[in-house]
């Protein structure tokens, strides 16, 4: 994806859990504020900060999300736990890679964190969403 733009939120990715959807929208901004810093130059440090934000903030935001999954009965957390893994281990990589002499082309990295959180919500996240409609 070249020229990766910014994500944004739409309601057709909502849980209808508030608090999940607050930090969704949060993981949004932080990716937004790295396209961002990707545009303003491409071999910034910003661009490492920006990552490690959002692995932090995302490590929050998994746990809280599979507190509630767990509260619920959700049958597929195992699966959604080692969606969350993959993820945390991909960024991480990522920016670890910002240290390197090469690092990873910040397109390649802005058309991961986009494709993979609008994916992640569509599919994975909505399947939790739907069974806590159907068992309420």
């Amino acid at each position: 994806m070249a020229n990766c733009t910014t994500i944004e939120w739409r309601e057709e990715l909502s849980v209808n859990e508030g608090r999940i959807d607050d930090q969704h929208k949060e993981i949004f901004r932080i990716i937004n504020d790295f396209v961002f810093e990707k545009e303003r130059d491409t071999k910034s440090v910003g661009l490492a900060e920006v990552l490690s934000k959002l692995t932090d903030y995302s490590l929050i935001h998994f746990r809280e999300e599979e507190r509630y999954m767990a509260e619920r009965g959700f049958p597929d957390i195992k699966e959604h736990k080692r969606a969350h893994y993959y993820y945390i281990k991909k960024v991480a990589l990522f920016n670890l890679n910002y240290s390197n002499l090469t690092p990873t082309d910040p397109e390649e990295v802005c058309e991961f964190l986009v494709k993979w959180w609008i994916n992640h919500i569509l599919e994975m996240d909505l399947d939790y969403k739907r069974f806590v409609e159907n068992n309420n």
